[in-house]
């Protein structure tokens, strides 16, 4: 948001882009900001080559699984191509020196620029005082004096300088990319362990549900909550259907479950125990699943399993796990 008023303030028309990556985060907060800023957005999803980014990042993760090096390169020639359709001068990012730990440090900022393919043309009006003139700067058409020299993680500075230009609505801290997240780096460290050739469509799946590894080759996904559940009934009916099965309660309320990769009558059994161990009330005796795999429905019977119920989701802390087990 700054970073648009500080060049609109130099006479320039800024047409914005927000790149809709794996997390899908931040696409409704970047159109509600586009139109309180009154400019033009365009929206991007990246391709499937990201996820070989996401598999071989060649700058390395952060503390998760977070390629953020490759992850800026990656959006940045992506803003390069819509830069030339659109015949700008220019790329501008609201990125201040120093802010985040892994991207944003002097030679990560350099690095971006470079293999990008932007160079000179990547400006960063918040800190651009303390890095390298860009070529607008050096052509005279950006006013380098009018930048700024913003450093570090305190954000005083910046809410004065919104202050300044009338924005009153200062969004909050940013949550971070899910990527980073703990829970979200370990499914995709599972992942990519048994499945280094998975597809886009494991890796939106790793985004749901509370994930069990049963076997080198069987992974069991439960619902955690009503929505979840039908969506992965409706994933279920579109995908895979030679490779998984879909468990969803019969005679009980609980979670669904859907198998993935090799199905077994033991896996489907264990992922039976493992719906009736997060429901309250079920007859151990007569606990009904309806099952679909293969294109067939049938309804099984499922008991309680005493390993169901020392078995850990994939990314989830035992002590969480013990806590809730005692409840």
């Amino acid at each position: 948001m700054l970073a648009v008023r500080i060049v609109e303030e130099q006479g320039f028309v800024v047409h914005a882009i927000h790149v809709r990556t794996l997390s899908d985060c931040g696409r409704g907060q970047a159109e509600q900001v586009a139109a309180s800023l009154g400019i033009a957005l365009t929206i991007l999803p990246v391709g499937d080559d990201y996820l070989d980014l996401v598999r071989r990042p060649r700058f390395g993760y952060g503390r998760g699984m977070n390629p953020c090096i490759d992850c800026r390169i990656y959006m940045c020639r992506m803003a390069k191509r819509l830069m030339g359709e659109l015949g700008a001068e220019m790329v501008v990012s609201g990125e201040v020196l120093g802010q985040r730990p892994m991207s944003q440090k002097r030679p990560d900022l350099l690095a971006i620029a470079k293999h990008s393919g932007l160079a000179d043309r990547l400006l960063r009006p918040l800190s651009a005082q303390l890095l390298p003139p860009t070529l607008p700067e050096s052509q005279g058409l950006v006013d380098r004096a009018r930048l700024y020299r913003f450093t570090g993680t305190g954000r005083r500075p910046l809410i004065e300088l919104a202050q300044r230009f009338g924005i009153s609505a200062i969004p909050p801290l940013s949550s971070g990319c899910i990527l980073a997240d703990r829970a979200m780096a370990a499914r995709l460290r599972d992942l990519l362990r048994y499945r280094p050739d998975a597809s886009r469509w494991d890796f939106e799946l790793a985004r749901r549900g509370r994930h069990f590894r049963y076997s080198d080759t069987t992974k069991i996904v439960l619902g955690r909550r009503a929505e979840e559940n039908a969506w992965l009934q409706s994933v279920a009916e579109q995908e895979h259907p030679t490779t998984t099965a879909l468990l969803v309660p019969e005679n009980f309320q609980g979670p669904t479950a859907l198998l993935i990769g090799t199905v077994d009558d033991a896996a489907v059994q264990f992922a039976g125990a493992l719906m009736l161990l997060r429901c309250r009330q079920f007859d151990p005796a007569h606990a009904q699943v309806r099952l679909t795999r293969a294109g067939q429905t049938n309804v099984i019977r499922v008991a309680p399993q005493a390993a169901a119920a020392g078995a850990q989701s994939v990314g989830e802390d035992r002590s969480a796990q013990e806590s809730r087990n005692a409840r």
